[in-house]
This record gives structure tokens, sequence and C-alpha cells, in this order.
């Protein structure tokens, strides 16, 4: 079965990926280990965008999603000014921003999660990706939102709050149901692209995320 290869493939690389980057990889992580921009490939950010594409596409936003950056063109680190005032300072706050989002996931601490400085689809990957059995990787709130609706969950509080808790609506959804309860919820998020696949969409492009 070739879809199931696949999954057994994306598994790999995900286990591959937190076993690189554990707790504590992550609290000594030097600041060319996690960035892109440097050509390598096998820094925090190239896996999470590219070799992990799989779990769910996160390239719809430039680099500055990942906090701090390498720019070929300017030959420099670049940061997003609410993680510091120079770049040191700013990869240090990154790094203890991610090691505060993995405590709060493991722990399912929604409030904490939302409040997180990180960029919602980088928090969406890095939870889906360290903790497949607690999030989903789906990470827009527009596709969520298609979801719930095309799934009759979508209260308009519900279509106002964060992406975290549309997401635990989902599984919600998921997990109350007979036959889907003992699906992944990979499996569940695979089920909602094939089966809703032309919405949300742009000029008749389906967009997955």
């Amino acid at each position: 079965n070739i879809f199931e290869q696949s999954c057994k493939d994306l598994f790999r690389l995900r286990e591959e990926f937190v076993n690189i980057f554990s707790i504590d990889k992550i609290a000594s992580m030097k600041i060319e280990e996690y960035v892109v921009g440097l050509q390598n490939r096998n820094s925090f950010c190239y896996w999470l965008e590219r070799t992990l594409h799989s779990l769910g596409n996160i390239s719809g936003q430039a680099s500055f999603k990942f906090g701090i950056w390498y720019s070929p063109s300017k030959e420099t680190y670049c940061f997003q000014a609410k993680f510091g005032d120079n770049y040191e300072e700013a990869f240090k706050n990154v790094k203890s921003a991610i090691l505060e989002l993995l405590i709060a996931g493991e722990k399912k601490d929604y409030k904490s999660i939302v409040k997180n400085p990180i960029n919602s689809a980088i928090k969406g990957k890095i939870l889906a990706t360290y903790y497949p059995d607690k999030y989903m990787n789906i990470y827009a709130s527009k596709h969520l939102d298609y979801y719930m609706k095309a799934l009759g969950i979508n209260s308009t509080e519900l279509l106002k709050s964060d992406v975290v808790y549309k997401r635990e609506a989902l599984l919600k959804f998921k997990n109350n149901d007979d036959d889907m309860k003992n699906w992944s919820n990979y499996v569940f998020s695979v089920f909602l692209w094939s089966h809703y696949p032309k919405s949300p969409s742009r000029n008749g492009i389906s967009l997955r995320n």
C-alpha cells in the first residue's frame, strides 16, 4: 500500500527530527543549526519546513516566520524586532519561546500556547511534530474554518477563536465518532484534505495547509 508506506517514511522522518532536536539539543542549539538561508539542510527550520513538508505546509510565508533567519543577499542575520534588539538576543529569545512551547504543548496548556510569540503556523507545526497524538497537522485558520463548517461545528465563538481551539474542536469531533476515533490525527487530516479538496481555494487551486 503506497499510502501506508508513505506514512511510515514520514513518521520515521518525524521521529528522527524529534530525536535530533531534543529539548536539551534545542537549549544548546547554535544559530547556524536553527536558521534557513545558510544552505544547511540539517537545520531546525529546514527540517520543519522542507524535510517534513508532508506533515503540513508552512511555506506560504517568507523566512521571517521563523523569528530569525540568515539573508544571503544582505549577508547577515535578520530577525523580528519583537524577539530582541540584535540577532543574538533574538535567537536566544526564539529558543526560549520554542522550549516554552514544548513544555506547554506537552501539558496541553492552551493559554500559554496562544500567548507564545512564535508565528502561529510554526507553533502548529512544532506541536504536531513533537506531539502527533495531541495536535493536528493543519495550521491555517481559513482551512480549519472550512473543515469546521463542513462538519457542522462552526459556532460563531469558535470561528473567532485561536487556531489552537479550532484544531481541538476538530479532534473532539473525530474522537466522538465511532469509526474515526481509531484513526491517528494524521490520517484524520488526510481524510479532510482528500474529502474536501476544492476549498478554501484561490483560482480553483486547492490550498492545503
